[in-house]
């Protein structure tokens, strides 16, 4: 399984979470999901069955996954929001024409039904933003949890985080970085929290978890530090 790709786009004063993952060479799916509000919109399959059949081509999977997640995020920037929530009944194909139109949704039951499928994946670089995770040793900016613990709804925490900056090797705790932290849910509205790390690159933060018992819940963490970005997602478990 590869990383994937997270993405806000802002259209009409709502920002929409596109999410897009590889489910596995056991479950071979290109899966994207439309968040708004925490709320899942619309989704979109596609299976590459092919890609594996012909010979597991790595670098090809990693363009499909790319593609998706782009065609879904420009149909969100051309205003495309309700052509996503429709297109479902599409066939899965339809996504590879050459219009952003085509990031059809699909019935996304299955994966309400997986919290495992909110693990943590790499989001994709927009313009202006280095990103980059906690394990991506060597990047410009990390964001790690610190004394990490399994995070199950209902429960009250506290998030210990620590931020550094990368140069060459040599890291330096991230002073002033700003950090957004966001609880998401299909069942249950989201939330945010805002602060910001002191001189040693630390931030305490304390959430209080949505009690829920089916659907999905994870807490997504932002730092943004001198235009760099570093990103963190972690499932919430049901109660």
């Amino acid at each position: 399984m590869i990383t994937g790709y997270n993405t806000d786009v802002e259209y009409g004063g709502i920002v929409y979470h596109v999410q897009t993952e590889d489910k596995g060479l056991q479950t071979p799916i290109i899966l994207s999901l439309v968040y708004s509000g925490g709320a899942i919109l619309a989704s979109k399959r596609s299976p590459y069955d092919d890609l594996i059949a012909g010979g597991f081509d790595q670098a090809m999977l990693v363009e499909r996954l790319q593609r998706q997640h782009k065609l879904i995020c420009a149909a969100i920037n051309a205003g495309r929001i309700e052509d996503l929530k429709r297109m479902g009944e599409r066939p899965t194909g339809a996504l590879e024409t050459a219009t952003a139109a085509d990031a059809a949704p699909v019935d996304d039951a299955e994966d309400k039904a997986d919290p495992e499928g909110m693990a943590p994946t790499q989001p994709l670089q927009t313009a202006g933003e280095r990103f980059s995770t906690s394990d991506d040793v060597g990047e410009a900016l990390t964001l790690t949890l610190l004394d990490e613990k399994q995070m199950r709804a209902g429960e009250s925490i506290t998030l210990r985080i620590e931020v550094a900056k990368h140069d060459e090797g040599d890291a330096r705790p991230a002073g002033k970085a700003n950090i957004t932290v966001k609880v998401l849910g299909s069942t249950f509205q989201p939330s945010s929290t805002y602060s910001m790390t002191d001189s040693y690159g630390h931030a305490s933060i304390s959430v209080t978890l949505p009690t829920f018992k089916t659907g999905r819940g994870a807490i997504f963490i932002r730092a943004e530090s001198d235009g760099e970005v570093a990103e963190l997602r972690r499932v919430i478990h049901p109660a």
